[in-house]
């Protein structure tokens, strides 16, 4: 046996072992209890496909979702499909992946007190930004940011308190995009 494995008596007593709670069903409660699926209870991967920017050529498009009704994409330069929890297209991607995978689970269980991260990951242009909407103006469609942070504020209880992070991580450094940039000094 070895040494990280074992614990005697005391420390059992000390310090008992957690127990697991399962979560059944999903969608919100009215007993307020944690909303959750099985499904749900893990990582979910979703692909949001972007429109095209102004200086990429129309129908250059490499990736293309041949069955809209399953979460799959194939690439101009793979011979097999590449599958997801949930796929969004070019139009309303980032509303679809907002209300497939955030809006069901993730925020009900914000609003009881609970942790989420939604994370945004891929190359250089290849729609971090405009999925996470941290570079939404007046003109842009909302992110995930956005429709969340919108959906928490109208429905927090009064009095409740709410914190956030916003980091990006880049070159290998932690980034904390909400803090005031530090002067030039």
């Amino acid at each position: 046996m070895s040494a990280n494995a074992s614990a005697s008596a005391s420390e059992q007593q000390q310090h008992p072992p957690r127990r697991r709670q399962r979560f059944s069903g999903g969608g919100p409660n009215a007993d307020g209890e944690m909303v959750s699926t099985r499904r749900s209870e893990c990582v979910q991967v979703a692909l949001v496909v972007r429109p095209l920017l102004p200086h990429e050529p129309r129908g250059s498009e490499c990736l293309h979702q041949p069955q809209p009704e399953k979460p799959e994409v194939v690439l101009d330069c793979a011979p097999f499909p590449f599958a997801f929890d949930h796929v969004g297209g070019p139009e309303g991607g980032i509303s679809s992946v907002y209300d497939a995978c955030v809006a069901p689970t993730l925020l009900p269980n914000v609003l009881r007190g609970c942790n989420a991260t939604v994370l945004a990951y891929g190359q250089t242009g290849s729609g971090k930004t405009h999925t996470m909407g941290s570079g939404a103006g007046a003109r842009r469609v909302p992110g995930l940011i956005q429709m969340s942070v919108e959906q928490i504020f109208e429905r927090l209880p009064p009095g409740a308190a709410a914190r956030a992070s916003f980091v990006q991580i880049y070159e290998d450094a932690v980034h904390d995009l909400l803090a005031p940039a530090a002067a030039d000094g």
